[in-house]
């Protein structure tokens, strides 16, 4: 039994949730796409045991306006999903793919997402969100709607997070949710501390300053534009990394931190 992260190919591969039909030995029977590349894909569904066979994959976006058709292998099956790959691709049908893919990856709501509501639990969330391939989530995070970001500040996925923290429509309020996580990258940290928007409130500096693991660099910057009172509540962070408290105390005229 393959791998069915092989029916995709080496090319990047996206979560479609597009309706698909299969046609095998004349039957046609509906399927939902999962993972899908110009190479192959991985499909949802109730199947015969037809591992190693050559079956015909229909495809239409949810639109109906986008359609594909192409000859396939199945080359893994398991309980409820088959992995395939393409025989060969004409022009045409490599142009119909790539605009299925397109639409996909940027403006379609992953099907993963669609089953969650605002009563969703972490753990169904989660379990959402890892059916959904990393290069979909990074790129649906960057202009995610408030209700897909509320879903996707649960991603484990460090780079998904970035890519919240760069979306134009964030909010203050969800950027404290962001800084309350302590797997962010250094990087992260410094997209925020760049950003025009946050850089009025003075609480919100303070908890980039002191978030563990933001670079010297960033707290440093941050620090020189604090209040007195400002410094002081950085330096009384219990979270401040020790290092970085040591340099901002010796960077920090004495006269500023008297009585701290």
């Amino acid at each position: 039994m393959s791998d069915p992260s092989e029916a995709s190919g080496s090319s990047t591969s996206f979560l479609a949730g597009l309706r698909a039909k299969l046609r095998f030995d004349g039957k046609m029977g509906s399927c939902e796409t999962v993972d899908l590349s110009l190479a192959g894909g991985l499909l949802s569904g109730e199947f015969p045991a037809i591992e190693g066979s050559e079956v015909t994959l229909s495809l239409s976006s949810s639109s109906g306006d986008l359609e594909f058709e192409a000859d396939a292998r199945v080359t893994f099956q398991s309980e409820s999903q088959l992995g395939i790959q393409f025989e060969h691709l004409s022009e045409a049908q490599t142009s119909n793919m790539e605009a299925l893919l397109s639409r996909a990856q940027e403006g379609i709501r992953p099907a993963s997402l669609e089953s969650l509501d605002q009563d969703s639990s972490v753990v169904e969330i989660k379990a959402a969100l890892k059916k959904i391939p990393l290069p979909h989530r990074v790129n649906l995070a960057r202009r995610a709607s408030m209700l897909d970001r509320s879903f996707l500040v649960h991603d484990e996925s460090p780079q998904v997070l970035e890519a919240l923290a760069r979306n134009p429509q964030i909010i203050q309020q969800e950027v404290f949710q962001l800084l309350r996580l302590t797997t962010l990258l250094p990087t992260t940290l410094e997209v925020l501390s760049r950003d025009a928007r946050w850089m009025s409130s003075e609480e919100l500096k303070i908890t980039i300053a002191t978030h563990p693991r933001v670079t010297f660099h960033v707290a440093d910057r941050l620090v020189k534009t604090l209040s007195i009172v400002g410094i002081r509540r950085v330096i009384r962070r219990p979270g401040l990394n020790p290092a970085i408290k040591q340099k901002l105390v010796q960077t920090i005229p004495h006269k500023q931190l008297q009585g701290w």
